[in-house]
């Protein structure tokens, strides 16, 4: 899948049921509105009778809270006409309401999960997950699923001796920081064995000092910043050269930033936009930071309430969380701003064609 081909399955995909704009690149582009698919059964992503088998830490974070218990409550059924924005930001609430989605990406449709390597469980590291998912993988908008073990997203790579063990058995070739040289000095990685590490230097969203004086304000800050990394012209040339790399280098390999939800966030969200998983899927997987990272976000949270106050840390809660509204500003932004997602990725981004196909075809089996 190239060019006008990919940009047909991500903009108009019949298993999220998601049109977005593609007007001429670099124009502005218009609000859209989709028709969704009401039987349950076209869209595995809002299906309520979906019992996928569980795997590896989402899984048990999943059976700790009972989500995946017998029965769910119902999800809502959607009207048949919501912008993109209210279609993904209902998808975030049926997800929370109902725990489908960490069903949904434990194993994303059930299935033989025979020969499927088993996800990884990191204790010392945060948020360390497949960028494909657990089980049997993603599914794509033509009908096929995403390649495990190829591509891994990550926190600060500073594994104990126990999850170093576990890494170097993963056999990854290659590390790419996307943090800066303060993020690097304060929390050196620790490199798998026999891996090589490259540094993109790509600038932090940093919310240290940012005191919001509601809930809300604090998604606005986050959505303006994403959006602020998805247009930046040094950002842009970063990602560029990780998805080249990515694309180049052969075997495993892993990116990270300090807490793998921003920078990793956006380029894990882009490659499976690549490789054909449907907008309410990728942002399902987005929010997935949220269940696997909890522990790391609570005692952020904590830490900022003991510096300050209860109330403030409550405002600023979501600054630490993965939020709908920040991952669909970055692609209202894309859009804006390039038009379509082969525009960013090439005009963006300065992918080739090639990288882009080369992509896809290690993401997807």
């Amino acid at each position: 899948m190239n060019g006008p081909d990919m940009d047909a399955a991500f903009h108009a995909s019949p298993s999220s049921s998601m049109l977005l704009h593609t007007d001429t690149p670099h124009e502005p582009a218009h609000n859209a509105s989709f028709s969704p698919a009401l039987d349950p059964s076209f869209n595995p992503a809002f299906n309520p009778a979906f019992n996928p088998s569980l795997h590896g830490a989402y899984a048990a974070a999943l059976r700790m809270h009972g989500a995946c218990s017998g029965s769910r409550p119902p999800l809502p059924i959607l009207p048949q006409a919501l912008t993109r924005r209210a279609f993904l930001k209902s998808s975030a609430r049926a997800v929370a309401l109902s725990g489908l989605g960490a069903c949904l990406l434990s194993a994303c449709g059930g299935g033989d999960t025979t020969d499927v390597p088993a996800a990884v469980q990191l204790t010392s590291v945060e948020n360390f997950r497949d960028v494909s998912g657990s089980g049997a993988g993603y599914p794509t908008t033509d009908g096929r699923r995403t390649r495990r073990g190829m591509f891994y997203r990550s926190g600060a790579l500073s594994p104990d001796d126990a999850d170093a063990a576990t890494l170097a058995r993963l056999g990854i070739a290659q590390v790419y920081d996307l943090r800066v040289a303060a993020e690097v000095d304060a929390r050196p990685d620790r490199l798998p064995y026999g891996a090589v590490r490259s540094e993109l230097d790509i600038s932090p969203i940093d919310v240290s000092a940012v005191r919001p004086a509601s809930e809300a304000e604090a998604v606005a800050w986050m959505s303006e910043a994403e959006r602020r990394l998805v247009i930046d012209a040094q950002s842009r040339s970063r990602f560029g050269a990780l998805f080249t790399q990515l694309a180049n280098t052969a075997g495993p390999q892993v990116f990270h930033g300090s807490t793998g939800k921003d920078r990793t966030g956006w380029a894990a969200a882009l490659l499976l936009a690549i490789a054909g998983v449907p907008l309410d899927v990728i942002m399902q997987d987005y929010l997935l930071t949220n269940t696997v990272a909890a522990s790391a976000i609570s005692a952020r949270i904590d830490a900022l309430a003991r510096r300050t106050d209860a109330t403030v840390a409550a405002r600023a809660k979501p600054l630490y969380e993965a939020q709908p509204d920040v991952l669909q500003a970055a692609f209202d932004q894309m859009q804006q701003s390039f038009g379509t997602l082969n525009s960013y990725l090439t005009s963006g981004l300065g992918l080739s064609q090639g990288v882009i196909d080369t992509l896809r075809a290690k993401l997807v089996v």
